[in-house]
């Protein structure tokens, strides 16, 4: 018997008994309560919480630290940029574009410098997605050719032979 107490009603109840979700490492809530308050999560919420673990993943830290959330804070104010605009330019520069988090020295400063090629490429992505909507794919598929090439076929030269009496009436 495992007494709890549920994060967002306050209610105590059996974890053995009742449907649950942990919510942290020693917290855990009513399975319908945990839901509940998902969906009444804002889309900012929702996205600070998916930049934060996107940069917990990033760098292997089991939390973000101060530094970059100060570099967060910065980015909204002096550039206007949204938390799911910083999660993107992430995702393009580390995962799409392949670069290491070496060079990063445990920041995200390289945002400011790449945010606009994000943004360009996940627009263009967005604009190819809706051209090719109402499309079928089964109409685009290829139709096989087959064409065979012939081994190439190697002359070789004859090779001139050498006699001396060719030699001597030449002289």
């Amino acid at each position: 018997m495992h007494l709890v107490k549920c994060k967002y009603c306050g209610e105590t109840f059996d974890r053995d008994k009742e449907p649950t979700i942990q919510v942290s490492a020693r917290r855990y809530a009513h399975k319908k309560c945990a839901e509940e308050h998902e969906n009444n999560k804002t889309q900012e919420e929702k996205d600070i919480e998916a930049l934060e673990r996107y940069i917990m993943k990033l760098f292997d830290e089991p939390y973000v630290n101060a530094r970059i959330k100060k570099q967060i804070k910065e980015f909204q104010a002096d550039y206007n940029y949204t938390y799911s605009g910083i999660l993107k330019t992430l995702v393009y520069w580390y995962d799409i574009k392949g670069n290491s988090t070496d060079k990063a020295n445990g920041g995200i400063g390289i945002v400011p410098y790449v945010y606009e090629q994000a943004y360009n490429y996940f627009y263009n992505l967005y604009l190819a997605q809706l051209s090719n909507e109402d499309k079928d794919i089964e109409q685009y598929k290829p139709k096989e050719k087959v064409i065979v090439i012939p081994p190439p076929f190697v002359q070789r030269r004859k090779p001139k032979l050498f006699f001396e009496e060719d030699e001597e009436e030449k002289i």
